[in-house]
């Protein structure tokens, strides 16, 4: 996957990401593998998207997270979420991708329990690839999420002539979005593992990838 800035008029292609949706996927494929305390910022995920987009011109790809709000009663666990949140997005960035804040992330108490709970994120991928969409932006949208209430924007893509990718996780992937999308792509298990250092994998990754930042940095470009 190489990504290029596009400063023309060519509909582009948008890799559109839900990040927390990707990588609760991630962490439960290295789990399964016996890898234990997971640190998501070792993760490649430059490296993952490059293998799965190897035959794929990306014009921009964009990384949705929510934003952590700190709780008084929960401040020691927030504050610690705070620092990987940003500790991930220093990570990304650095890797090349556009990093997106919306929507929160609120933590709970219940049965004197704590839970940490994620609100927007969907709506604010929505509204992005809609807009764009709208504004004949994109010629193709690349969607990693597997929330269902991502398939109306799917559907108002392939309405409007913009080809709608899917890229879901093979033991887990979201039906509906398959078949709502006009193609998709699965990662397999394997594929996952072998972009983390601690992971066992039968296979290596490649050397022959394109470099890992985009040409012009990581700033949008409207219009």
């Amino acid at each position: 996957m190489t990504i290029l800035m596009n400063t023309t008029t060519k509909p582009r292609t948008h890799l559109y990401i839900d990040g927390q949706n990707f990588i609760r996927r991630i962490r439960e494929v290295l789990r399964r593998r016996q890898v234990r305390d997971v640190d998501i910022t070792k993760y490649d995920f430059w490296g993952l998207l490059n293998h799965i987009f190897r035959t794929v011109q990306i014009d921009l790809a964009s990384f949705y997270m929510a934003r952590i709000l700190p709780h008084e009663q929960t401040s020691e666990k927030s504050e610690e979420l705070i620092t990987r949140e940003h500790d991930l997005k220093a990570h990304l960035e650095r890797q090349g991708f556009r990093y997106v804040t919306g929507g929160v992330v609120r933590s709970r108490i219940k049965a004197g329990e704590v839970t940490f709970e994620e609100k927007g994120v969907d709506v604010t991928i929505a509204v992005e690839m809609t807009r764009d969409i709208c504004d004949k932006i994109v010629g193709t949208v690349v969607l990693a999420s597997s929330d269902s209430d991502m398939q109306p924007v799917v559907r108002v893509a392939k309405e409007r002539g913009v080809e709608a990718v899917y890229v879901g996780f093979r033991q887990r992937y979201n039906k509906g979005l398959q078949l709502t999308a006009s193609r998709s792509i699965l990662v397999s298990n394997e594929d996952v593992a072998r972009y983390y250092p601690a992971a066992p994998s039968t296979t290596s990754p490649g050397t022959n990838r394109p470099p890992l930042r985009p040409q012009g940095g990581t700033e949008r470009p409207r219009g």
